[in-house]
């Protein structure tokens, strides 16, 4: 029976799953998480794709990715290749280790994609290894809650999710926590707050406007253009968007805001030109 084809996209979210075959354990201890994730890490600067959550169980694992304009099947070939070598290597095996193809949805749309970060936090949860998530070690939800990790983690990238909760982090950390967890309680530690002020808090805590802002200030002067020049020249115009795109995790909505005002539909007709 042929296969159906994978459905996929461009400066798209994908959530993928990745099982053992024949479900068996793909981690058998923490050394082989840890293996997998410095791969990840790896193979998201050597394909410069974002990744916002991840969950490894022992026969599976969770995440949610967006390819950044990359192609996810070379993405995910790189890492299945890359952690199977290493599995295979370590455990004097052979064979496949992944159960057929990876599993993976399109992701279109930000309620969804909160709600699907919440089902794969809980994934331990659900399994009775850990009473809340937040415990859970070896998912990316302790560094979305605690302010620590939040800002060390270079893995991560936790402004999409967190700020369709709040443009606060404090807040978002806070809301976000209770959304997982079902808790109206507050965490069960302290939120790290040295590194937020006041003026902080009264700010989008990830500045991506501001980034994006100061990246377009950049490019124009690369060119020796004014801001509003390189707005009014088509070409450089999207370029610019075009490089918007790829390099930041800016809405199709806050890209044609920044450059002139453009409607979703004209920066995605640029993309797509």
């Amino acid at each position: 029976m042929p296969r159906i084809p994978r459905q996929k996209g461009e400066f798209t979210t994908y959530h993928i799953i990745l099982r053992g075959n024949e479900k068996k354990d793909i981690f058998l201890n923490s050394r082989d998480k840890e293996r997998f994730l410095e791969i990840l890490d790896t193979t998201k600067r050597k394909h410069n794709f974002l990744i916002y959550a991840y969950c490894l169980m022992d026969n599976h694992l969770h995440l949610i990715i967006y390819d950044n304009g990359n192609d996810i099947s070379l993405i995910m070939k790189s890492l299945n290749v890359s952690y199977a070598m290493y599995y295979n290597k370590k455990y004097k095996r052979v064979g496949h280790l992944f159960q057929d193809r990876y599993k993976s949805e399109i992701v279109d749309n930000d309620s969804y994609l909160l709600e699907l970060s919440k089902y794969i936090h809980n994934n331990p949860v659900k399994a009775g290894i850990v009473k809340d998530a937040i415990d859970y070690k070896w998912s990316s939800f302790r560094q979305y809650v605690d302010g620590e990790f939040c800002h060390k983690n270079s893995l991560l990238s936790m402004s999409k999710i967190l700020g369709i909760l709040s443009n606060q982090q404090y807040v978002a950390q806070k809301e976000y926590y209770k959304y997982v967890t079902n808790s109206e309680e507050d965490l069960k530690f302290t939120l790290r707050k040295s590194f937020i002020t006041a003026e902080d808090e009264n700010d989008n805590y990830f500045s991506l406007i501001n980034d994006a802002r100061e990246k377009v200030n950049n490019i124009a002067r690369r060119k020796n253009l004014t801001v509003e020049e390189l707005i009014n020249n088509k070409k450089d115009r999207n370029d610019t968007i075009k490089e918007l795109r790829k390099n930041t995790s800016l809405t199709l909505k806050e890209i044609g805001e920044l450059m002139g005002g453009l409607s979703e539909s004209r920066v995605s007709r640029i993309l797509k030109g």
